[in-house]
């Protein structure tokens, strides 16, 4: 992969972890992104080395937050199974989520 492809892959991969940690629902943002992809459950849990209900878990809300480590590994196997598949973050449309204005500190 080029510097571009890999300044690319990390532009698309922040904006989509930027989408699921501003996200009054991370673990059903997670879900989005996973199902926008095309990817199924247990071909992820498989690339993170987890099981299936673990992943699960987690994508329903039953675990409490998983934490950036996991949201990291979640999203970088994703994309690298999604780009397996001929997808791209280009491909897919912003969330509301992404769209949503953030309260700064005033």
């Amino acid at each position: 992969m080029s510097s571009i492809e890999n300044k690319t892959a990390g532009d698309e991969l922040t904006w989509i972890a930027g989408s699921v940690v501003l996200s009054d629902t991370p673990p059903q943002q997670l879900k989005y992104w996973r199902k926008k992809f095309g990817i199924k459950q247990a071909d992820l849990a498989r690339k993170m080395d987890i099981t299936p209900s673990v992943l699960s878990d987690y994508e329903k809300g039953r675990r409490p937050s998983p934490g950036v480590n996991f949201i990291k590994r979640y999203l970088i196997a994703l994309y690298e199974l999604a780009r397996a598949n001929g997808h791209s973050g280009k491909e897919v449309a912003p969330t509301p989520i992404a769209d949503a204005n953030i309260n700064q500190p005033q």
